[in-house]
């Protein structure tokens, strides 16, 4: 039996960050979870040609350590430093809906809420959507409640919805900002904010 060893480094476009194990790998036929720049060990059964495919799937992984959620391939993530104690992370799809993750060190975001709903939303209302905000909360997978604000912005028809909620411990926190654009056309009823929030762990705050 001969024994093969496999080291699969794939070339940038794959999210950064994205930890787990996102890809499934096929080696003639028999089907491995796997991990970017991980080794497989393989023995080969037979002689011959090796037939090797990999595939994402179709719900991902994401983990930096500080938050670790679940999200579908249509919503690639991203990763960008907006200043020194301020990390943020974006999961939009290409039709408008979409979340914003901002983590922060020596702040409590709390405090941010309304700031942040009247920043994404102060172009519609100038503009003349109408505007109704409501409280609302979620509990995050591990139990963490995020409070914070809704805001559904109407005009000549078109809906769209603002979701604000943040969650604060010692010195830090995550903020969290949905939206879903056109929520009365291609957007509508798709609950992606819950499936988030279904999943979402704060690895950071040890409780």
């Amino acid at each position: 039996m001969k024994k093969l060893l496999l080291l699969l480094c794939l070339v940038a476009g794959i999210g950064f960050a994205q930890e787990g194990n996102n890809y499934i790998i096929s080696i003639n036929g028999e089907t491995f979870e796997y991990q970017i720049g991980s080794e497989i060990e393989y023995n080969a059964k037979k002689k011959g040609p090796i037939k090797i495919i990999v595939q994402q799937k179709n719900e991902l992984n994401y983990n930096d350590g500080v938050i670790s959620f679940m999200h579908t391939k249509d919503f690639p993530v991203s990763e960008t430093v907006l200043e020194e104690g301020i990390k943020q992370i974006a999961a939009l799809n290409s039709t408008g809906m979409g979340i914003l993750i901002q983590e922060y060190e020596g702040f409590d975001p709390t405090l941010m809420v309304d700031l942040m709903l009247n920043e994404v939303t102060k172009e519609s209302v100038d503009y003349g959507y109408a505007q109704e905000i409501s409280s609302v909360e979620f509990t995050s997978k591990d139990g963490r409640v995020f409070k914070g604000k809704k805001s559904i912005l109407t005009y000549q028809g078109m809906i769209d919805e603002w979701i604000v909620v943040a969650y604060g411990w010692k010195d830090a926190g995550v903020l969290v900002a949905t939206m879903s654009l056109d929520a009365t056309g291609l957007n509508k009823g798709v609950e992606f904010v819950d499936d988030f929030f279904n999943s979402l762990e704060i690895i950071a705050d040890k409780k």
